[in-house]
């Protein structure tokens, strides 16, 4: 009889075995949050990437980029899990655009600017994401440490790693980004569908190369009189965002907004001013059809001309639609040709009241490729191909303090014709 049980319990274990190893190893991000789960799970992708720019701007700017660049749009690892019963954390690093930025200087005598254009900086690693969440009750939890802020639609409710298209849309441009700060929040608040998040965070851990970046010079902005960690800029990031699910998948609506004090700048004998964003948002699908659609609107008290500040201010916005079909899902093609055709336009513009006003859209027409339906984004392949359009001004100098340089375009944005292949795996 024993004899019997061991054979049993061994033919059970070539079959159960074998299937939790594949599932462990073939299970992408998944997440840290259930409690019986402790962790710690290890996870990281890595994206490919390759471009090729030509042509004039569509404002008539010297000869885009010639030479096919080959880099790194993303390349993450981290580690999550589970620390105690109701708190969970999350590790991430980032080395992102990675050899993406080619030989700088002017298009015509060299080989351009950033492909990137605007993003670049040159895969320099840094710590994405530090926090700690503790949710004694699922409908008030605390984040605390450095995370996404909850404001913008694609750039919330996309990780990197599950875009339709290989760059974000041009209104990251417009948004804080990542900081440190802490939050309260919840998703599905009481089975209602409703979300929402609110909290500050410090102004001087901010992603670069954004709106809110440009103001945050320590130089004019930090405390002084000790040192180091104790030495604050008394500037904070207030930020808020509610949303709620109409339809489930089918519908998803958001609103969400930031405020940034920024310090004067005393050369320019200016007062204080602040920053401000808010941004609406749609997404969602079913059978394998996907849409997005968001307006971006910030201001600033503080514009940055040539020559100086002045107090004129200045202000931006971007609005997109985008909109994607799987042609497996909806049962078109076999499991083995599992593409998806997708389509966005994205309008993005400056307004700055000393007259450097600067406009550019963006079409990109896209095809994705998932190797393994059941696991997409552990193994893709993305092309896209960029049509800027509707070209005027100059996003150098005369805007957002420099940030875009001369005849580039806004992050994510393309000033010249791109083609974009980029290879994606993960784990």
């Amino acid at each position: 009889m024993m004899r019997k049980n061991v054979i049993t319990l061994a033919v059970a274990a070539a079959f159960i075995l074998p299937g939790a190893a594949f599932a462990s190893t073939n299970n992408v991000f998944v997440p840290a949050n259930n409690k019986n789960d402790s962790g710690p799970i290890l996870y990281g992708y890595a994206q490919i990437t390759g471009g090729q720019q030509w042509g004039t701007s569509t404002n008539g700017s010297p000869t885009g980029p010639n030479g096919w660049i080959i880099g790194a749009n993303r390349i993450r690892l981290g580690v999550k899990g589970q620390a105690v019963p109701d708190v969970t954390y999350n590790i991430e690093a980032g080395w992102d655009n990675a050899a993406l930025s080619g030989i700088s200087g002017n298009p015509s005598t060299s080989k351009g600017n950033l492909l990137n254009n605007g993003l670049g900086n040159n895969g320099n690693a840094s710590i994405i994401n530090a926090w700690m969440n503790y949710a004694p009750v699922p409908f008030a939890q605390l984040k605390v440490g450095k995370f996404k802020l909850p404001v913008g639609n694609e750039y919330v409710s996309k990780a990197g790693n599950t875009l339709p298209f290989v760059f974000r849309s041009m209104a990251q441009s417009l948004l804080p980004g990542r900081s440190l700060g802490a939050m309260i929040h919840a998703n599905d608040v009481m089975g209602t569908g409703a979300s929402y998040a609110v909290g500050f965070a410090d102004d001087t851990s901010l992603d670069p190369y954004n709106a809110y970046y440009s103001g945050n010079n320590a130089a004019y902005y930090t405390g002084g009189g000790q040192g180091g960690f104790l030495n604050g800029s008394g500037n904070y990031i207030a930020f808020a965002r509610l949303g709620y699910d109409f339809m489930g998948p089918l519908l998803k609506a958001e609103v969400s907004g930031s405020r940034m004090s920024l310090g004067a700048a005393p050369s320019a004998g200016l007062s204080k001013t602040a920053v401000y964003t808010w941004n609406a948002g749609i997404h969602g699908g079913l059978m394998g059809v996907h849409y997005a659609a968001s307006y971006t609107n910030m201001t600033s008290g503080r514009s940055f001309g040539v020559g100086g500040y002045s107090n004129k201010g200045m202000l931006a916005t971007d609005w997109n639609v985008g909109l994607g079909v799987n042609l497996h899902q909806m049962t078109l093609t076999p499991s083995w040709l599992d593409i998806e055709p997708a389509v966005r336009f994205d309008s993005f513009s400056i307004n700055d009241h000393n007259g450097y006003d600067a406009k550019i859209d963006n079409t990109t027409v896209g095809l994705n490729y998932f190797v393994n339906p059941n696991h997409p984004h552990a193994a893709e392949v993305q092309l896209n191909y960029i049509i800027p359009t509707a070209r005027q001004g100059n996003f150098g100098a005369g805007t957002m303090g420099g940030v875009f340089g001369a005849n580039d375009a806004p992050i994510n944005g393309a000033a010249y014709n791109t083609l974009m292949l980029q290879f994606q795996a993960g784990f």
